[in-house]
């Protein structure tokens, strides 16, 4: 799993750039993910961290980290994800750790592990969080692929953009929280 990283004023981009394996993040680049994610929360200068990615597929997995499963509650910045085309397993549990989600109409998710005869209990806890149990446990067993405007409805996303303007709307959404009073998020965020 290969990253990209650069700054837009006080925006923290984070890009997963490896579309020849559909963004699928292994165990070097759940690591590198971490290291990335709380460099940009530890600086001061930095209001937001904006996670995207290369390519017609944001994430189709990763592997099973609980300290990435669990990013969001231990952050003093906000995590934003921009996605688009397919979110996957582990991918749908790396942005239920996200403040705000941005999807791209036409974006698909799925936890399709159990497809395959597994799952996880970390990424299970982490969508829980985000979307509750119930709703949790059926999609995992059921393995069924889910639209942008369900992810919106049980609050997994919390926009939806047409394509032509999504990257615009992720970029406005991740500097106008960037430029918030940091003190107020920081505080927030502790809750």
């Amino acid at each position: 799993m290969k990253l990209r990283t650069e700054r837009d004023g006080r925006v923290y981009r984070i890009v997963l750039s490896s579309p020849q394996t559909r963004n699928f993040i292994d165990a070097e680049g759940t690591l590198a993910l971490l290291h990335e994610i709380r460099g940009a929360d530890a600086d001061e200068s930095i209001g937001a961290i904006l996670m995207e990615a290369d390519g017609p597929i944001f994430c189709a997995g990763c592997e099973p980290y609980p300290d990435l499963m669990s990013i969001g509650a231990s952050l003093s910045k906000p995590l934003i994800a921009a996605v688009q085309g397919g979110v996957l397993s582990g991918g749908v549990a790396l942005i239920a750790n996200a403040h705000v989600v941005v999807a791209a109409q036409g974006t698909s998710f799925g936890l399709t592990d159990i497809r395959e005869g597994r799952w996880s209990e970390v990424l299970i806890h982490a969508v829980q969080r985000a979307i509750g149990a119930r709703r949790a446990i059926e999609l995992s067993i059921s393995g069924r692929v889910f639209s942008a405007q369900d992810a919106l409805t049980w609050g997994l996303v919390h926009h939806v953009a047409p394509a032509f303007e999504f990257d615009d709307r992720a970029s406005e959404v991740a500097a106008g929280i960037a430029n918030a009073n940091p003190d107020a998020i920081r505080a927030m965020l502790k809750i």
